[in-house]
């Protein structure tokens, strides 16, 4: 069953992707030419990763800005502004949205955020050459796919980047040194010196030091502050290198960042902090907006109401307009034409030409599904005809001067056109929707059957006929809509299960009236019903509501002394619970680190261990296990301290460090509460045997055996108000998002992907492991079912899994996109990694 069930639960996990974050990307479209000459001979994209808008435009404290070469431009040269980003917050999707003028799916975390899921278009593959400096992890992914041998990337090492303290500046300042040298050597390569005359060229540095910074120091520290200071600095010196090559004035620039970043140093979600990003656009064909007044500190970023505000993938087509290469054809950004100086007729022409590459991609997608569906539902607000409708207008109206209608008619074609993208993406959503709640009721009945003893399944050789035509229907469907293969995975799924359960109907109905006979169960069928949603409810709203987790511990502590229980053990477990209790009080994320906390918790957790520990074991290793907690309390703080001051951590921390994982990982405190829960059963086993064995001694439904029931549910509901608890509580964790990278840095400073990964992965998964062992153990102890507790365990969490599934959305604020998702994901993974550590 367990392992059955861990690959239902992996199927329902894995579909929330496909229902609600499937790729954008679609494929077929014709390429739009722009019929427009535009001034810039090339481009030059800087990109300062991690860079937020608000420290980027505002002064210091002395009233200066940081970036006086940039501030200089906006003032009298060029166009400034907001690109908004989008959930997640990471340094791919920016730069894909960006270069590629589209959202990236979130099925490319997959592979790291490396890796191209899918091969896309991009202005770099629309230029004449390209040439890019900056980070191995970002370069790569814009080289790779046929025929990319005109993108040219020199990337620095991978380990260059550490979180250790070190200067990370110099990252910027390796991009800038290395385009110095080019240019020189350019002066003397004719061939080289060729390549670079030509049109359409296009320039990329990324400069990771502010991003690397603000992970190590944080957003308000110098080392963040100066490296803004430096990149102004660079690009000042980048634009006079230009100057000096070309002597044309036919480059334009393009300044922005990918994402910006929380105060506590970390992104991924959707604060305004991490949305916001700078937008500066000048030289060859960029608009001059003196018009607008510069903003002096946070408050006037958020209040300035005329300034020109863009979403991150309308910077595609906006840099495409600029060099004049046609729009990415996967771009679903929108022309900013505010930023452009030209005629009217040229923007208004621009304008056209994005509102036409847009419905293409409207097309495309309507005639895919059109052809695949028997029976096709049209977008009601635009059709094909339509189209050609209304861009023969758009090129009557230009033709006729009339350019603002024409533009305001070619707007309407492009949000129409993204609409109906966004109604043909979603298409075939229902039909899933529905597939993954059946699958969800289904394995809870499932469950729910294994929780008594039923006669063995009784097969039906027609309703084996009839199920298994639905099967094979369903995937015939599946197949000639040519949907992708996972559709056949979700689709049968719910067929599988409730075959299943129907085979067994009789003994479910036999068990359903058995119950029902017994005045018990009627009597209080209504009580227990009432108390098993409000249980529920509490832990789905825990999610929302950290103080629930307060309120939940505290009752805990209290009604322990209602039982009969030795005064010794009671005391334990209110002492556990009352400790526990304040950590979900405490904030989550932003606030600075607390190495009194860090130090106390480990020093509470050699008090409790010590407490706790097995009175019969007096062996060195015994005595020992206490002052780990207290040593690991010591290690976490002095080594944050060293590497932040100082710029690396000894090697002896390091070995401390690796040899006291656990209680590192702040989970000391944690651990003494599941051994107080264990504690907890020990002593009262004699009170759970009396229990089973008048249920075993087959006295019927009576008030002693139903209690033992009673106290069966008990523990599993227990058991997964720890694991949130684990999660929501001890972790002060608000989102998936929310992990600071400073924790890894006792054990590593170098930047590694995989190792940071799995640490942070071990962080949250060694309190499941705690819960998980306490669990058997205080099954062991008290003879109970492991199997029945387990399958109890999955009745609750399938509920709560169901509930997020329900809550999963991707419109609206992208804050809640963000934190819905995480939810669910957090859920689903509480249940798979407790359904691993059981079946192991």
């Amino acid at each position: 069953f367990f392992l059955i069930s861990l690959l239902v639960h992996l199927i329902l996990f894995v579909s929330v992707f496909d229902i609600y974050f499937t790729s954008p990307i679609i494929h077929g479209m014709k390429q739009i030419d722009l019929p427009v000459q535009v001034p810039a001979s090339r481009l030059v994209l800087f990109v300062a990763d991690g860079l937020r808008a608000d420290k980027f435009y505002e002064l210091d404290e002395k009233g200066e800005t940081r970036s006086p070469f940039l501030r200089n431009v906006v003032m009298n040269s060029g166009s400034w502004g907001v690109s908004h980003t989008r959930v997640p917050t990471e340094s791919r999707p920016g730069h894909v949205a960006l270069i590629a003028g589209f959202y990236e799916d979130v099925s490319a975390i997959l592979k790291g955020w490396k890796e191209n899921p899918i091969e896309f278009d991009s202005v770099f593959n629309k230029s004449r050459n390209t040439w890019a400096w900056g980070s191995p992890d970002i370069l790569p992914m814009f080289a790779r796919g046929e025929n990319m041998s005109h993108v040219h990337i020199d990337c620095y090492r991978g380990d260059t980047q550490s979180f250790a303290g070190d200067d990370s500046s110099l990252l910027d300042e390796w991009v800038f040194d290395k385009v110095e040298k080019f240019f020189k050597l350019a002066e003397t390569n004719k061939t080289l010196g060729g390549q670079l005359k030509e049109k359409n060229t296009v320039f990329f540095l990324h400069l990771l030091g502010i991003d690397t910074n603000g992970h190590s120091h944080y957003p308000m520290s110098k080392e963040y502050l100066d490296n803004i200071r430096k990149v102004d600095k660079g690009v000042e010196q980048v634009v006079d290198l230009f100057n000096q090559f070309y002597k044309d004035r036919k480059t334009a620039y393009v300044f922005t960042a990918d994402h910006g970043m929380t105060d506590w140093g970390s992104h991924g979600a959707g604060l305004a902090s991490e949305t916001l990003t700078p937008l500066v656009v000048w030289g060859a064909g960029a608009e001059k907006h003196n018009d607008l007044q510069m903003p002096l500190n946070d408050e006037s970023i958020k209040t300035t109401s005329n300034r020109r505000d863009v979403n991150q993938a309308d910077i595609a087509p906006l840099m495409s307009s600029l060099v004049g290469s046609p729009i990415p054809v996967n771009s679903v950004g929108e022309l900013p034409i505010e930023y452009l100086s030209m005629d009217s007729k040229s923007k208004s022409q621009l304008l056209h030409g994005n509102a036409q590459q847009l419905s293409e991609q409207f097309i495309v997608k309507m005639e895919s599904i059109k052809n695949k569906t028997f029976t096709f539902s049209p977008f009601p607000k635009l059709s094909h005809s339509e189209i050609i409708d209304m861009n023969r207008k758009v090129t009557a109206f230009i033709n006729q001067e009339k350019y603002e209608v024409a533009n305001e008619l070619s707007r309407k074609l492009s949000k129409l056109s993204l609409e109906g993208m966004s109604y043909f993406h979603t298409y075939h959503r229902t039909i899933l929707y529905i597939s993954i709640v059946l699958s969800f009721i289904g394995w809870i009945v499932e469950a729910a059957k294994k929780l008594e003893p039923l006669t063995p399944k009784q097969k039906f050789h027609v309703l084996s006929l009839l199920f298994a035509a639905g099967g094979i229907f369903t995937s015939l469907r599946i197949f000639v809509l040519d949907l992708p293969p996972s559709y056949h995975l979700y689709c049968t799924l719910p067929i599988c299960i409730w075959y299943h359960i129907f085979t067994q109907r009789y003994t479910i109905q036999a068990g359903m009236m058995y119950i029902l006979s017994k005045s018990f169960f009627v009597q209080k069928i209504a009580l227990y019903t009432t108390v098993s949603v409000i249980a529920m409810l509490a832990l789905v709203f825990s999610f929302f509501f950290r103080y629930i987790l307060t309120v939940e511990l505290l009752v805990f502590g209290v009604a322990i002394f209602k039982t009969p229980l030795p005064y010794k053990t009671k005391r334990y477990w209110a002492t556990v619970c009352t400790f526990a209790a304040v950590f979900p009080m405490l904030p989550t994320v932003g606030r600075a680190p607390n190495s009194f906390l860090v130090f106390g918790g480990g020093l509470m957790g050699g008090i409790l261990s010590y407490h706790l520990r097995s009175q019969k074991n007096n062996s060195v290793f015994s005595r020992l296990i206490p002052f780990l907690p207290f040593i690991a309390g010591c290690i976490q703080p002095v080594t944050m301290y060293i590497s932040s001051n100082q710029g690396s951590v000894p090697t002896i921390l390091h070995v401390l460090s690796w040899i006291c994982p656990m209680m590192l990982c702040s989970v000391s405190c944690f651990a003494c509460s599941c051994i107080a829960g264990y504690r907890l059963s020990f002593s009262s086993k004699g009170i759970l045997f009396r229990l089973k064995d008048s249920a075993l001694l087959n006295l019927q439904y009576t008030k002693v055996s139903n209690l033992y029931y009673i106290v069966h549910n008990l523990i599993a509901y227990m058991f997964l108000f720890f694991i949130v608890l684990a999660f929501f509580g001890v972790g002060n964790i608000a989102s998936i998002n929310s992990f600071d990278v400073k924790v890894v840095l006792p054990f590593l400073t170098k930047f590694n992907h995989l190792v940071m990964g799995l640490l942070l992965a071990y962080k949250v998964l060694l309190p499941y492991l705690l819960v998980a062992c306490t669990l058997c153990c205080i099954a062991v102890v008290s003879r109970t079912n492991l199997q029945q507790l387990c399958y109890a365990v999955v009745i609750v969490s399938d509920v709560m899994g169901m509930h997020f599934f329900f809550l999963v959305q991707d419109s609206g604020s992208w804050l809640d996109i963000g934190t819905s998702i995480s939810h669910y994901v957090i859920c689903m993974s509480m249940v798979l990694s407790v359904l691993i550590f059981l079946a192991a």
